[in-house]
């Protein structure tokens, strides 16, 4: 037994819960949404390269799959610790290494095969019967959105693992939902208005501290996003010549959101008394 078995447990156990089902339908409509707007209010060239920075596409993505996944995750470990169901678990030929694998893998599988079938609805929409696809670049954006919620379920579950209280799960996996989604570019806005008022600064945040406001998972996604994907591209970080504010070192720090968060969050279960 291996954490393939938990994987496939956890996957057909999400699909009980009606607020994740109500989400996923909504991801997926907006972006079958997206798809059938695009070559409407789009500008041309209507390809799947360009799709990936439309405006409507992205800010659903942005709000909708952070949300799925703290859905995902914050009960992950905590609810079965409080109930006692951990302890047997973990009494069966399983490790705690193949318990924290096999949910992640199996809640990240449920939001991910909505999140691609309904990227690629979207992605024939584009296509039919004008548009042309970019079939390298496109498997590349589905790649980084699935990545994107990943990360959010990895937060989410790592913050289950770190507390033996589900209202302290919740509050924290919420509020980093609130911090990195609501709050973060919130802030960035704020402080520069502020900073151009008192005449600080004339317009952007200097450099490095638009690379401290980067981040953030939420940012790193739309910057990646903005810089592979959109030619052309606005906005602070696409306008500064920067070598750190560049989508190839946005890269990295995107995948060590992916890993860092459930790496601490096991490092401190695993020595853990249950």
């Amino acid at each position: 037994m291996s954490w393939t078995t938990i994987a496939r447990r956890e996957y057909a156990m999400t699909g009980d819960s009606r607020a994740i089902r109500w989400l996923l339908w909504a991801l997926a409509g907006a972006c079958v949404l997206s798809g059938y707007l695009f070559p409407v209010l789009g500008s041309e060239p209507y390809t799947t390269k360009a799709f990936a920075g439309f405006g409507f596409l992205t800010g659903s993505i942005d709000y909708l799959l952070p949300l799925i996944g703290v859905f995902l995750g914050y009960g992950a470990i905590v609810t079965e610790r409080t109930s006692g169901q951990l302890t047997l678990l973990l009494s069966l030929p399983y490790s705690r290494r193949d318990l924290v694998v096999g949910k992640l893998v199996g809640r990240s599988l449920a939001f991910a095969t909505t999140l691609v079938a309904a990227l690629a609805v979207a992605g024939a929409l584009v296509v039919y019967p004008l548009g042309s696809l970019s079939p390298g670049w496109y498997l590349a954006f589905v790649a980084l959105t699935v990545l994107y919620g990943v990360i959010f379920v990895g937060i989410a579950t790592a913050i289950s693992m770190l507390t033996q209280s589900k209202h302290l799960a919740t509050a924290g996996a919420f509020g980093a939902y609130g911090l990195f989604v609501l709050v973060w570019r919130t802030a960035r806005a704020a402080l520069a208005f502020g900073l151009e008022t008192v005449g600080v600064i004339d317009g952007a945040l200097p450099d490095p501290a638009l690379f401290l406001f980067g981040l953030n998972p939420v940012t790193l996604y739309d910057r990646l996003v903005t810089g592979f994907f959109v030619d052309g591209g606005a906005g602070p970080y696409a306008e500064s010549s920067a070598w750190y504010l560049s989508e190839w070192l946005a890269l990295p720090l995107f995948l060590a959101w992916v890993v860092v968060p459930v790496a601490f969050g096991y490092l401190r279960f695993r020595n853990t008394d249950l």
